[in-house]
C-alpha cells in the first residue's frame, strides 16, 4: 500500500505539517502544507507571561538603616520562584505541540513522518509521543527550520525509502 509521508516542523510556539507529493513524470517531491498552528504561549518570553504583582516573592536580605539590632529588610520582588515555574511552563509548551503532532499522526495511521524542532525542544516533544507515533518516524533531526523556505525543507531530510 502506498502510503503518504509527511514532514512536520516544531518549535515551542509554532507546528507544520507538509504532505510530501511525487507528481508523475517528478523526480524530485514536493511539499504541500496541510497544517499550521501557533501556540501563543510559546511564542512569548516566560517573563512577559507574568505579570500579576500580588503574589510575588520578597527577594533577598540586606541589613536595614536602624542601628545595631534592628531587624533585616527585604528589598526587590519576584514574579515567582523562577526555575520550576519557567520548567513547568516549557513543559506545558512542549506537551501542547506533542499533543497536536500526535492527533494528526493518529488520524493518519498508515503515514510515516520526518521531523525537525530546534535542540532545545527536539528530545523533549519526541519523549511526549506514543511508541506507536515514534515508530512511524523516518529521519529526525535537532534544527530549528520553522522559519525556513518551504521549497528548502526536503534537503534537510536524508530519503532512504
Amino acid at each position: 500500500m502506498n502510503s503518504s509521508h509527511y514532514i512536520v516542523i516544531a518549535d515551542r510556539g509554532h507546528l507544520k505539517i507538509f504532505l510530501e507529493r511525487s507528481a508523475p513524470g517528478q523526480s524530485t517531491p514536493g511539499l504541500d502544507e496541510v497544517q499550521a498552528m501557533d501556540f501563543p504561549q510559546g511564542r512569548v518570553s516566560y517573563v512577559d507571561n507574568e505579570s500579576d504583582m500580588a503574589g510575588r516573592f520578597q527577594g533577598s536580605k540586606h541589613q536595614g538603616r536602624g542601628g545595631a539590632g534592628a531587624p533585616t529588610a527585604r528589598t526587590g520582588m519576584s514574579i515567582d520562584e523562577r526555575m520550576p515555574m519557567e520548567r513547568e511552563a516549557v513543559r506545558r509548551q512542549v506537551d501542547d505541540v506533542a499533543k497536536a503532532i500526535e492527533s494528526f499522526l493518529q488520524d493518519h495511521p498508515t503515514a510515516t513522518w520526518d521531523f525537525a524542532a530546534g535542540p532545545s525542544g527536539h528530545n523533549a516533544i519526541l519523549d511526549h509521543l506514543s511508541s506507536q507515533t515514534k515508530s512511524r518516524l523516518r529521519s529526525s533531526i535537532p534544527k530549528n527550520l520553522v522559519n525556513q523556505p518551504t521549497a528548502e525543507l526536503l534537503g534537510h531530510f536524508s530519503h532512504s525509502g
